[in-house]
């Protein structure tokens, strides 16, 4: 070990939230040093959100030419060249890692391939394959992400059972899949894997799926699935994972206490991640570990330990990426001196299945369980031009209104471009913006962003198209 290294900032995991911390840190003159073990730019650049997207995207393109008939544009005998779907996944990947790391160098970021473990509450080991090197950090962030949880089942660490990053590295598509887990994750492979040819099973063991999402879009949602010819069942407990002499397994398991089995080539675990703590040695800094099992942080994302701050999926609180990153600021910010602490009434999510649904805020059924009086309106996108021009008509966006205050508290769009149209509305709650302003607002035509102003138009009994 060499002499020890003084910075103002380690960062320990270069994902979403720890380059971001870096970048951030470097712009406000911190020297920074940054630590990653394995990917510059994390899960969700490398093995995660962005190359999931481009399958989802590659399925999109392959059904959109399918169908294009109807359109007036003949395509005959479209296939799909998988190696190509994954080489262009690949190249997403590569384009946007080069990036990150341009940015890290041009901003002074010291990075470091290496695996990072607390000596002191501020000082760091950092094991290089150039040997061990020592920091001292004033701040330390802890963003390390999360890893694919296990179950103790037998047979869940055969080679046919893969998480969400082994699925991603296969080379060809598998005749058949069988999805353990109906979460965000599992039915984003579900749709994306059914609409590229793969016949699709879906086993959950809780009573329904995606409990987090209106129940209204999870209930067409779960149509959408049918159609794609998806199998779903819910409330199952999975006895055990058998390897097939000719390649493949079959699953073993129960439901309403009556066996069954059901036979895969590929089968995906995808029944969350957990926080990713191993070998940071967190005991010998004192940082505490909340109830979730993630880091214990507080809204200004400092652990109980001075100068120590943890941010992402680590914490457990919310395992998105756009979350992690906004953590990110919030921990630089405050070791800077700033006021700023996290506010995570209004973050989106997006489950990218298709169609897609996005949401923010409280749902009906939340209100309802606090008692809230509240108001609900819903745009059809049968009513909206571009929807019908796009052959989407069947999604909607629905807004839910306080009626103690006046202001939007939540809102879920299913459909075409969800992802894109939660936006508009996650500005609107977050900055009070009601529903009368919204109405008053002006929106671009033929879009279907004009299903949003319909929707605020409802709320206020103006509707002129349509409303629910």
């Amino acid at each position: 070990m060499t002499e020890t290294l003084h910075r103002d900032l380690v960062v320990i995991g270069a994902g979403p939230g720890g380059y971001v911390a870096a970048l951030r840190a470097a712009q406000k003159g911190l020297r920074v040093t940054l630590v990653e073990k394995r990917f510059i730019g994390g899960t969700c650049l490398n093995v995660g959100c962005i190359p999931t997207k481009s399958l989802v995207h590659a399925a999109d393109v392959f059904q959109a030419a399918k169908n294009a008939s109807q359109y007036g544009v003949n395509t005959e005998n479209v296939t799909v060249d998988f190696a190509r779907v994954a080489a262009k996944k690949d190249a997403v990947v590569e384009t946007l890692v080069k990036g990150v790391s341009f940015l890290l160098e041009k901003a002074g970021v010291e990075t470091v391939r290496g695996t990072a473990a607390f000596a002191g509450p501020h000082e760091i080991d950092v094991e290089t394959d150039e040997g061990t090197r020592r920091y001292e950090a004033d701040h330390v962030i802890i963003a390390t992400g999360a890893k694919t949880r296990s179950l103790p089942i037998p047979g869940f660490d055969l080679p046919v059972v893969r998480d969400s990053e082994g699925i991603l590295s296969l080379s060809s598509l598998p005749a058949s899949l069988v999805v353990i887990g109906g979460g965000i994750i599992g039915m984003e492979f579900a749709f994306a894997f059914a609409r590229l040819g793969v016949k699709v099973d879906v086993l959950e063991a809780l009573p329904e799926l995606l409990p987090m999402i209106d129940r209204e879009a999870v209930t067409r949602l779960s149509r959408f699935a049918k159609q794609q010819k998806i199998g779903i069942e819910t409330d199952v407990k999975i006895a055990s994972i058998v390897a097939l002499p000719g390649g493949g397994a079959e699953l073993f398991y129960a439901k309403n206490d009556i066996p069954k089995s059901i036979r895969a080539e590929v089968v995906l675990s995808a029944v969350g991640r957990v926080p990713e703590l191993a070998g940071l040695k967190l005991e010998n800094a004192g940082v505490a570990i909340a109830l979730n099992r993630g880091i214990a942080v507080d809204a200004k994302m400092r652990t109980n330990v001075p100068g120590i701050y943890a941010i992402g999926d680590v914490t457990n609180l919310v395992q998105l990426a756009h979350a992690a990153s906004r953590q990110a600021i919030v921990a630089v910010d405050d070791m800077l001196g700033l006021e700023v602490q996290m506010d995570y009434r209004f973050i989106p999510s997006v489950l990218y299945t298709t169609p897609a649904v996005a949401w923010v805020g409280r749902t009906e059924a939340d209100m309802a369980r606090t008692g809230t009086p509240f108001c609900t309106t819903k745009s059809p996108f049968g009513a909206n031009g571009r929807a019908l021009i796009q052959n989407q008509p069947l999604g909607f966006v629905k807004l839910v209104c306080d009626e103690s205050t006046g202001l939007l508290a939540g809102a879920t769009i299913l459909g075409e471009g969800a992802d894109e149209l939660i936006a508009t509305i996650t500005v609107a709650i977050q900055n009070g913006i009601t529903p009368e302003a919204l109405e008053a607002t002006i929106f671009a035509h033929p879009t279907v962003s004009e299903t949003i102003h319909e929707a605020a138009a409802g709320i206020l009994g103006k509707a002129i198209h349509y409303t629910e």
